[in-house]
């Protein structure tokens, strides 16, 4: 555990030693020279490290807390007697065993349940395909009832396109009469 803890602290075996050199190179006037501040990224790393740290601190006091509980209910276990245990061991595997035969009771009611759940959805699904395939029938004539009052309407269109222009020509010959009796019958009044 310790060399886990010098591992993420970064302090291996030398590494000290390194720092110890650079002091003693810089000799007794180090401590009036102007060193170089520390870089953030070993601030952040330092700080990683020590969050590492704490976290390693809490799971050891939790993984010592869960050994001393686990000691205690051995030690406890340990004590009783032999056949006070079976007897707790029978009576779980005797409750085990009711709660399956129950369970084993459950299904055959819970299989018809589905059966007439699958048949309703059988006869659901028939008679909607009934009533798609009629639907589909009724669309189908629907369709063709469109298609023949579209021509019939176009047809409509076409006469009524000739019997306006017939109207009009005999607006017009009408016309051309009336303007020709009018003029007989000046003449006539002239004429007489």
């Amino acid at each position: 555990m310790l060399a886990l803890l010098r591992r993420l602290l970064g302090r291996k075996k030398g590494e000290n030693n390194e720092t110890r050199e650079r002091q003693k190179e810089a000799g007794l006037w180090s401590h009036r020279t102007t060193g170089k501040a520390s870089t953030p990224t070993s601030v952040t790393k330092q700080e990683q490290q020590m969050n590492e740290l704490d976290k390693l601190a809490h799971q050891l006091e939790m993984v010592t807390n869960e050994r001393n509980e686990l000691q205690g209910i051995l030690a406890n276990y340990n004590n009783k007697d032999l056949n006070n245990r079976l007897n707790f061991e029978l009576e779980m595997l005797d409750m085990e065993h009711k709660k399956v035969m129950l369970d084993l009771q459950k299904f055959p009611k819970e299989i018809s349940e589905a059966l007439y759940k699958c048949e309703k959805l059988a006869e659901e699904a028939v008679s909607c395909s009934i009533l798609h395939s009629r639907l589909l029938n009724e669309w189908t004539q629907l369709k063709e009832k469109v298609k023949t009052v579209r021509e019939e309407n176009r047809k409509l269109r076409k006469q009524q396109i000739s019997l306006q222009e017939s109207s009009e020509e005999m607006k017009m010959l009408c016309g051309e009469a009336h303007e020709k009796m009018y003029e007989l019958s000046e003449k006539e009044k002239q004429v007489g």
